[in-house]
């Protein structure tokens, strides 16, 4: 038998062979690489689009822009501030810095910087695929805490219900997230393994949006929970705190109501989006 017979290449998969060829192994911009900037100084009575659009178009020498956001409050007004993203980093922000004090179509923008918490990238969750699934969980288990354990505190390794084939990792700690992106292409156990992960809450390019704010408040740290529930009874339950915190809770009795274990990562502040 070959060192990479085992190798899983079938089941559910995030990315057949072929697709892995042809797609780039960091497709999703890192912190660094986003800018972002908070930006003031419009009228509130203005149409949300001629503001969003007159930014837009003032600041697009700056970098490419991902995205420009106003929000709406319940009485059809904007919000004092807007937010705007680019794909550029640091670079992007400084430039956009040049322009605070400058006439937007009759009113004058102050910009302010906006980076993002220094642990918003601390939570990852990998997604695993490629290693040797003749191996029996405990040892697959086994290899996936030692070959992760450098990107960070190991929060917690499951496999999907449908495969042995794909595990997802979860951790924390300082630059988790691009240690993880590292292994994407590594040799676990003689196999060239797959890793891809859920996109961080706390880091994206496109702001947060909020209905007449009617989306849970990070400020009240509400939760939103996905379960996948199995006659009465639920066996996955995964929590987010919105935007940056992650709670991972297993052992759950019917209807959400009572958890047996779970597992947190340490209580960090969450970023106001408004």
């Amino acid at each position: 038998m070959s060192p990479t017979e085992g190798c899983a290449t079938k089941g559910m998969s995030l990315l057949t062979l072929n697709e892995r060829e042809t797609t780039t192994k960091r497709s999703k911009p890192r912190k660094r690489d986003i800018g972002r900037i908070r930006v003031k100084g419009f009228s509130i009575d203005l149409p949300r689009d001629d503001v969003e659009s007159a930014l837009r178009k003032h600041f697009s020498s700056c970098g490419e822009i991902t995205d420009v956001c106003v929000h709406v409050l319940t009485d059809n007004l904007l919000s004092d501030r807007g937010f705007i993203y680019f794909l550029g980093g640091q670079g992007t922000v400084d430039k956009a810095m040049q322009l605070s004090g400058t006439d937007v179509g009759g009113w004058n923008v102050i910009v302010e910087p906006y980076p993002f918490l220094e642990n918003a990238d601390w939570d990852p969750v990998a997604f695993v695929q490629g290693y040797d699934t003749g191996l029996g969980k405990t040892e697959i288990k086994r290899m996936l805490f030692n070959h992760f354990s450098s990107c960070g505190q190991i929060m917690d390794i499951e496999f999907h219900n449908s495969t042995i084939g794909v595990a997802s990792v979860y951790l924390y700690g300082e630059g988790a997230e691009d240690k993880v992106l590292d292994l994407d292409g590594s040799y676990m156990g003689g196999c060239k393994i797959l890793v891809k992960h859920i996109i961080t809450n706390g880091i994206y390019t496109v702001h947060p949006r909020r209905r007449h704010y009617g989306w849970p408040s990070s400020s009240k740290r509400m939760r939103r929970c996905l379960c996948r529930k199995e006659g009465n009874n639920v066996d996955h339950l995964m929590l987010r705190i919105f935007p940056v915190r992650l709670v991972h809770m297993r052992s759950v009795q019917s209807g959400c109501s009572v958890v047996n274990q779970f597992k947190s990562t340490p209580d960090i502040p969450l970023e106001k989006t408004f």
